[in-house]
């Protein structure tokens, strides 16, 4: 369904204006993310064969890639329900989320011939190769840096059960992507599926926490949208390597429903500096991409 169609799922009169805050608009996305939300609470089964889940979440996820201004945002972020229930529903989605991708891994290494180009059928690959691109574009020096020097490769936190964005990575950079998660199951079905893709070479699977993860040798790090305790991961990468850049995954605006934002304020307190970011791409993409840095101290640097 097009946004534009998902658009007209509002009453007439609730699209997006000129206006600071439209009531009718905003009331009618909190049903929606209240249906949305209790019907995630409430089902045991958030694989892709609950129709009804996938549906309920398309239509919000669609929903919240619309234009709302800076008040709007406001107004549903400082809801009672969704102060309340924000966290139990991006855990419930980060959930599903979960369950689609290891559905359709295991779909794909479970078949006898196997392409590289199948990955790109999947309905969310021209998401992550928008997103993936958008931050290649940024690290463009950082990555030259790495080929030149023949440096160590790339960590991805929260690579997930089908890690297409170290898939992207690799294939368009050719630098080899080490895929770090703690779940068993992600692990199990990343290692198939880049098994069977034939890209072991390239990218590796390491079971292990990113809070513990020892980061020491390497100079580009990313942190997933889905990682929930970036915090721990971050103290982690400064303990560890202080001298890499960190790609770190987070939402803007409405799309903060979906995914948990990183508090910027608190990133500068503790020693980080923004040296770039992407923006999400209106109807496609809904994370952002913050890339960090400590304040320089050690003099080491990636010229």
């Amino acid at each position: 369904m097009e946004l534009g169609q998902i658009e007209g799922l509002m009453e007439p009169g609730l699209k997006s204006s000129g206006n600071p805050e439209n009531p009718k608009k905003v009331g009618a996305l909190l049903r929606v993310i209240r249906e949305t939300n209790e019907l995630l609470q409430q089902s045991e089964d958030l694989t892709p064969d609950n129709l009804l889940v996938r549906s309920m979440m398309e239509r919000l996820s669609l929903l919240l890639q619309l234009h709302y201004s800076a008040q709007e945002v406001q107004t549903v972020l400082q809801d009672g329900y969704m102060v309340q229930h924000l966290t139990m529903l991006q855990q419930k989605w980060a959930r599903a989320e979960f369950e689609l991708e290891l559905a359709d891994a295991r779909h794909f290494y479970r078949c006898k011939e196997f392409h590289e180009e199948r990955f790109q059928k999947l309905p969310y690959w021209p998401v992550y190769k928008s997103l993936v691109a958008a931050e290649l574009a940024m690290l463009k020096p950082y990555l030259a840096f790495v080929r030149r020097e023949k440096a160590s490769p790339i960590v991805f936190v929260g690579s997930g059960p089908m890690p297409l964005s170290p898939i992207i990575l690799h294939l368009c950079s050719g630098i080899e992507i080490v895929c770090l998660d703690s779940d068993q199951t992600a692990c199990q079905s990343s290692s198939s599926l880049l098994a069977q893709a034939g890209l072991s070479h390239g990218i590796k699977v390491v079971m292990e926490k990113g809070e513990a993860f020892d980061y020491s040798p390497y100079r580009i790090i990313f942190v997933a949208s889905l990682v929930r305790d970036k915090w721990s991961v971050l103290s982690q990468i400064n303990a560890t390597s202080p001298d890499s850049l960190v790609a770190v995954r987070t939402a803007e605006g409405m799309r903060q429903i979906r995914y948990e934002a990183v508090d910027e304020a608190e990133l500068i307190r503790q020693g980080w500096s923004i040296v770039d970011r992407t923006r999400p791409e209106s109807g496609l993409v809904i994370n952002s991409t913050l890339i960090l840095e400590r304040s320089k101290q050690s003099g080491m640097s990636f010229s």
